[in-house]
């Protein structure tokens, strides 16, 4: 079974100034596993490991999809790291990211969500 992975002390500072200048977006990161050609449950360990240090990093989970109020490139690096530090804090058969089927990053505020109807057919009404 797969540990937490143990981020570097300090990978919030430079969030938390980000935060007090409000030059923050919401950014969002897509991971999925390649679970054609890996084990079920070594690939059920290694999400859990995943969920577990990007929400220990501060990621938020929406569905399938984490996402941070932060820079692109500080939420890219941060992302980076999680992985990175599972690969480094955790035995595993193979290298992390030979379980990696994507790993995504975009800025998350142009997403539309296609389950609702368009804005395009509100109208607004005053009374």
């Amino acid at each position: 079974m797969l540990g937490k992975a143990k981020l570097p002390t300090g990978v919030f500072h430079t969030y938390n100034n980000n935060i007090n200048m409000g030059i923050l977006m919401r950014y969002g990161i897509m991971i999925n596993l390649d679970y054609d050609t890996n084990p079920y449950d070594e690939c059920r360990n290694v999400w859990q490991a995943i969920r577990n240090g990007m929400v220990e990093a501060g990621f938020r989970i929406e569905g399938r999809l984490f996402t941070i109020q932060m820079p692109v490139e500080e939420a890219s690096a941060l992302a980076r790291t999680v992985i990175d530090s599972i690969n480094q804090n955790v035995v595993v058969e193979r290298d992390i990211y030979t379980y990696l089927k994507e790993f995504y990053g975009y800025d998350h505020s142009q997403t539309v969500n296609l389950l609702l109807p368009s804005t395009d057919n509100f109208d607004l009404q005053e009374n």
